[in-house]
């Protein structure tokens, strides 16, 4: 299994990822841990990667109380995921509810986990991190409101 996360702490986390089944063989799936339970979101309807496919893009777009993943097989048209995450599980106030302390807050990242036992490896060739905003600007792009513009 190998994607990308947005992750918390060890209990606290959801991740899109690449994994063999055995009726679609490669396919993408969606898995959170919420307070140590796991949920896998797709199962039967994992999406098919198609024979012959090179590199898998991942990306997430996350808003002030939700968040959600895509997918795409070009790296230019992605498709949305139809599973929408709730932010909160990621952010201190949560997790201080039933794991008494903080990490180092949520962020997002790469990771890859060996459950097979043969040692495959994943190779990962570019992240990058943009911040868009959380407003909705009328010429349809993502902004800060006022009371929350960043400063460089």
């Amino acid at each position: 299994m190998a994607g990308l996360t947005n992750f918390y702490n060890d209990r606290h986390w959801s991740f899109v990822f690449i994994t063999w089944n055995e009726i679609n063989g490669s396919v993408i799936e969606i898995g959170e841990n919420n307070r140590g339970k796991y949920t896998s979101y797709l199962k039967d309807d994992a999406i098919k990667i198609p024979e012959g496919t090179e590199y898998v893009w991942f990306r997430t777009k996350v808003r002030k109380q939700t968040y959600s993943y895509e997918y795409s097989f070009d790296g230019i048209s992605f498709t949305q995921i139809p599973v929408t995450l709730d932010a909160a599980i990621l952010s201190d106030d949560y997790v201080l509810q039933s794991y008494g302390g903080f990490f180092t807050g949520a962020f997002v990242g790469l990771a890859a986990v060996d459950y097979s036992g043969y040692e495959v490896s994943a190779d990962f060739y570019d992240f990058a991190y943009q911040e868009l905003g959380d407003s909705l600007t009328p010429t349809g792009n993502y902004g800060w409101d006022a009371g929350e513009l960043r400063s460089n």
